[in-house]
């Protein structure tokens, strides 16, 4: 079963976007640093973004019923779907210098490779 869980932010990340996976750890502040509580050392994975209201500053994530919702003390992220995200470089120019600052010692290039989309058609 799933469901949808609201979650109320001080503010949202730019590159959130709907689909993208939402996991919190738990953390305390001990002598400054941070470190993860004991017990809660593992990542939690909540689901998946289905709505982001930046105005009222909360999300809302779709997951499955056997996971306990992040406390306001937690540290909250997310990561976005690599089939989607990871592509190669998109455009219709690019321009590339590679530079040399070891002045003392010859140095000699053999391969460059370049791989590059149209970014659209």
């Amino acid at each position: 079963m799933s469901y949808t869980i609201r979650i109320q932010l001080q503010n949202i990340n730019d590159s959130l976007s709907v689909g993208d996976s939402v996991y919190y750890s738990s953390y305390s502040n001990i002598g400054g640093f941070d470190v993860t509580a004991p017990g809660f050392s593992e990542i939690v994975s909540i689901g998946t973004v289905s709505l982001i209201n930046k105005q009222l500053n909360f999300i809302h994530v779709e997951g499955e019923l056997n996971v306990e919702p992040p406390s306001t003390t937690d540290y909250l992220f997310f990561t976005k779907n690599n089939s989607v995200n990871l592509s190669n470089v998109k455009g219709y120019y690019a321009e590339v210098k590679m530079v040399n600052d070891n002045f003392e010692d010859e140095s000699e290039l053999f391969q460059i490779t370049l791989d590059a989309d149209l970014s659209s058609k």
